[in-house]
This record gives C-alpha cells, structure tokens and sequence, in this order.
C-alpha cells in the first residue's frame, strides 16, 4: 500500500509511496503528575475496531500510529503520536512538517512493517493501524500484522481503510481515528469543513463554466513511468468538485492508467492536466515536455498544463486534499472567473 509519498496508496502495491496545527496533547511531559499518569492509563472504554471489540484509553496518552496513513490522519486532527511507522523518504511535505520529534518505529520492510520492539521501548498505551479494506474480514491485507501487536499486550486499534479513492474513504478514516482518540467532534468538524469548502468550490467550478471541461492528472516517475491518476486523492477533488474527467479515465477503482512518451495522445481529450514528478525524477518534466506528442496536446497547446506538487497531490488525508483544493482555486477557478 501506497497515503505519497508520495502518498501512492493502493490495494495493488500495498505499498505506501495522507490542515492544522501540530499538538502535543497525547505526548506525556506536561502531565501533572505520575499519579494522573497512572489514574488515566487505568481508565478505559470499549470501541469496536476491525475485528471486534476492543477496550483502549478513555484518554489515551502515548499513541503509535504503526502505519503512514495512520500517522496522516492522526495529524489531520493535531494529534501526535509519540512514535510512528513511515519511510522518512516518501513522506509529503503537509505531513513531514509536522512530524518533528516522532519516533520513526518503522521495520525493515517499511511504514508498513513496524517493529515491535522499537514500540515497545516507547511505553505506549494504545497503538493504531490500518488492519485492511472493508469487508475483507479474517482476510484482511494486513492481518497479520495487526495479530503481532495486539500480541505485545498493548491496546490496538484496527481500523478500515480503502485506498482513500472517495471522499467517503477519507471520511471513515477520519472518523474511525476520531473515534479511537476521543476525538469524535474534532474529526465531524473537520470532515464537515472539507465538504463545506469542497461545496463551494464545486460552484464556482460551475459558475465559471468549467464543470463541462475535462481535466486530467499525470504522475510522472522515474525511467519514463507515467500514468494518469484517476483513484488517489486528484480524483476525489475532481469528482467532489464537479469537474468532468475524460471517457476512460471515470473510475477510481481503475486507481491509474499507465502510459508512456509513445501513447501520450491518451491525453488529447482532456481540456486543462494537472501534472508533478516524484521526488527526485526532475528529468522527466523536460523527458515528457520534448516527446513527440507533447507538443500535439491541446492542453499543451493553449497553455493549460499546471505543474504541481507531487507531495500534495499524491495524497488523500485532509490536509492534503486542502492543498489540491488551493491549486485547483489558485490555478483553474480563479483565472477563469476573471476572464
């Protein structure tokens, strides 16, 4: 699984490649006491999780996030855990920034492999991951490592989590980690503000005449690998925003469309692209600009391609699909209200 990073999370790979301020409430220095300490690690409550009921925390104060789209979204409603699981290499800039001082607990297999023992050693008292996609049950992509820290005697949480190709995806991911915090106004809000912001943009879109005009976003990786995106966190912006995307290019569980220099012509049906480059493949901006077929694109053509960050847009957490919504206002809405 991929939440860029860039976020590039899909059920294919299952390989991770997810705004607010940072808090520090569930970091223990500034606790009163050991007394407290101790009173509030003894409360706990009943939530169900993936496979069942689960007692955690009533207010839980050293949490791990053992997953990278864990760690996002516990970061999308300013919390913080004490340690998480992530390659420091694929993390998106939204999320980097507000990961100072985490411990990185990540195993030798990556964000998705944690280890155990380097939890351990941060005396948690709850830790939280993405057990697998809805209805997989028993079966769930990422059984076995939910058994192997529910095994080290710590409180786990798991939590359901599919892809994030639709709104509704992000949505109970936000909710189930506001759940399992105590955060369950904080996480309505925050969702509630999304949908609110993505609402009014939708109308703008419209209003400005561009709901009709299909946009399409291109992913360019290293050794001339590219592909449309059409089910990370682009497409839900696009979908939610009312904007048309081409014929071929309408369903998010295709998750993307790989193309090369040779079948850029893909491309011609689509009025404006949105296109980044993954961290360290800055050539392939200039590779894809000279092919052939670039410069036959009507997008091309009437200087309707935006360049734009690969850390935001391969990202599907809140806060990094606020930063898709900023480009698309900044870039698409606005200039074309002005006209």
């Amino acid at each position: 699984m991929s939440i860029s990073l860039p976020f590039d999370v899909t059920r294919r790979a299952k390989t991770y490649a997810i705004a607010g301020v940072m808090a520090s409430a569930l970091i223990l220095p500034g606790c009163s006491s050991a007394s407290s300490d101790s009173e509030q690690r003894a409360s706990t409550r009943t939530v169900d999780d993936y496979f069942g009921s689960v007692d955690v925390p009533a207010a839980p104060m050293r949490v791990v996030a053992a997953d990278p789209i864990s760690l996002a979204l516990m970061l999308s409603l300013d919390t913080k855990p004490v340690a998480a699981s992530f390659n420091p290499l694929a993390l998106p800039a939204h999320v980097d920034e507000r990961a100072d001082g985490i411990e990185n607990i990540a195993g030798e297999g990556g964000g998705f492999d944690p280890n155990v023992e380097a939890i351990l050693a941060q005396d948690p008292d709850l830790i939280v991951v993405v057990a697998g996609y809805d209805g997989e049950g028993e079966e769930a992509w990422n059984k076995e490592i939910y058994d192997r820290l529910t095994a080290s005697g710590v409180p786990t949480y798991g939590f359901a989590y599919n892809d994030g190709v639709s709104l509704d995806d992000v949505s109970n991911g936000v909710a189930a980690m506001g759940e399992v915090l105590g955060k369950q106004n904080e996480a309505a809000e925050s969702m509630q503000a999304l949908t609110d912001r993505m609402a009014a943009l939708k109308q703008r879109v419209s209003d400005a005449g561009l709901a009709d005009k299909p946009v399409s976003a291109v992913r360019l990786s290293e050794r001339g690998e590219y592909s449309i995106r059409v089910g990370t966190g682009e497409s839900i912006a696009f979908r939610g925003l009312g904007m048309a995307q081409p014929e071929g290019q309408q369903d998010p569980s295709a998750f993307r469309i790989d193309i090369t220099d040779e079948t850029l012509n893909i491309l011609a049906s689509a009025d404006t692209l949105f296109v980044y480059h993954d961290e360290g493949s800055d050539a392939e901006r200039d590779a894809i600009s000279t092919a052939p077929l670039w410069s036959t694109l009507p997008a091309v053509q009437q200087n309707r391609v935006h360049w734009v960050s690969a850390s935001a847009w391969n990202s599907s957490d809140p806060i990094g699909l606020g930063l898709i919504l900023d480009d698309i206002e900044t870039l698409l809405v606005a200039p074309a209200e002005q006209r």
